[in-house]
């Protein structure tokens, strides 16, 4: 006979199916956080995904406008950073659910101090999802706004940025005085430059996996955003410029990068995997006006260098091995954009202050806000690494 008695809400969620109840455990994840955050946090959060998707809109409307819209494809990003998400977060999930049968679900995860069970990770994922979501649209605005750029602005600054190396580096190009004529070394630093764009997607997910509103959280975010709009497409638009392979392709009479493309293309001569092949695929993209992942053409300041010179900045504040592999990370990046003919050194010189003055810049001006009452005071209690 069926009992009437109503049952208690830990029965019920006793005998709901394990999915469900790992659905159930992340909402309350979820809701734990918004009660934690003030307006403010919550307002910071969606006015960075407002903020992602308005850009995107307003590039595309801008492409439409000057009759090249074509260079905008709103869904160029979508596949690629939907199917990463995917991958990573199966990883963390199937790494929490090992940790939980071996007892282990106190130790540190990546730079998130406390340890976590599965469900706090779905919690985490699901209220990451609108800039998650977001995220692609905003890829294919900052890539549209490139290939828009390299339209309607002649590559004009190359001579003078080429110039400025002997100037910087006593007498001779930045190159010359690196000197690396070994594909030992050569390969390792295309695979590193090459997986810059694995890095530029998995950062911001599992930054993002942060309470939101966390000033950890926003600072990191706002930084990134505005270090692509505003040194990727503002800056780069000002300076346009190719960069040091530009000579290479366009055959240019007077070429003070000869000597380097030679051995590049005498190290890799079926051009399957390096510098030069991509190099190769990005100019015929432009020459065509066709937009792909990754085109659009700009050299000052360098997106590699001020990404990687941004992740040191937040790495900082997580201990000497965060500090140790980031800048390892940077001197690769910084040393592989100038040695396979990405850049002028310079380029990465603007690329590190520029990040770097824009990070710091967050920084202050939310401190101006949390001062100013704009930023409930208990914000301070879940600023650190735990959150």
């Amino acid at each position: 006979m069926t009992s009437l008695v109503p049952k208690s809400d830990a029965r019920i969620r006793a005998e709901a199916p394990k999915s469900l109840r790992s659905l159930a455990g992340a909402l309350t994840v979820i809701g734990r956080w918004r009660r934690r955050a003030g307006s403010a946090e919550r307002a910071a959060s969606t006015a960075i995904t407002a903020a992602m998707v308005g850009y995107a809109a307003v590039v595309g409307l801008l492409c439409h406008m000057l009759g090249h819209a074509m260079n905008f494809r709103l869904d160029l990003y979508v596949g690629p950073f939907y199917l990463s998400y995917l991958l990573y977060g199966l990883t963390i999930y199937a790494i929490l659910r090992l940790r939980m049968a071996k007892g282990r679900l106190h130790e540190p995860l990546l730079f998130f101090k406390g340890g976590w069970h599965p469900r706090d990770f779905l919690g985490r994922f699901l209220s990451a999802l609108p800039f998650l979501l977001a995220f692609p649209l905003f890829m294919s605005g900052f890539t549209g706004m490139k290939t828009l750029l390299n339209e309607v602005v002649p590559f004009s600054w190359d001579a003078d940025l080429s110039a400025l190396g002997p100037t910087l580096h006593f007498g001779r190009h930045a190159w010359q005085w690196l000197d690396i004529e070994s594909p030992l070394l050569t390969r390792p630093l295309e695979i590193l430059y090459a997986l810059w764009g694995v890095v530029l997607v998995a950062v911001p997910f599992a930054v993002s996996l942060r309470r939101p509103g966390c000033p950890i959280r926003t600072r990191f975010l706002v930084s990134y955003l505005l270090v692509l709009i505003l040194l990727g497409n503002v800056a780069a638009g000002i300076f346009m410029s190719a960069g040091p392979f530009s000579f290479e392709l366009t055959g240019a009479r007077h070429d003070p990068y000869a000597g380097l493309f030679a051995y590049l293309n005498q190290a890799d001569p079926n051009g399957s995997f390096s510098a030069i092949a991509f190099q190769r695929y990005l100019w015929d993209a432009h020459v065509q006006g066709i937009t792909y992942i990754g085109t659009g053409i700009s050299a000052f300041p360098s997106i590699h260098v001020a990404m990687a010179m941004l992740y040191v900045l937040f790495a900082w504040q997580f201990g000497r091995a965060a500090r140790i592999a980031s800048l390892l990370f940077l001197a690769g990046i910084m040393v592989g954009s100038v040695h396979l003919g990405w850049h002028y050194a310079v380029d990465g010189y603007a690329g590190c202050l520029g990040a770097a003055a824009i990070y710091f810049t967050v920084g202050w001006m939310q401190q101006r806000l949390r001062r100013s009452g704009g930023t409930p005071r208990r914000e301070a209690a879940y600023s650190g690494a735990a959150a």
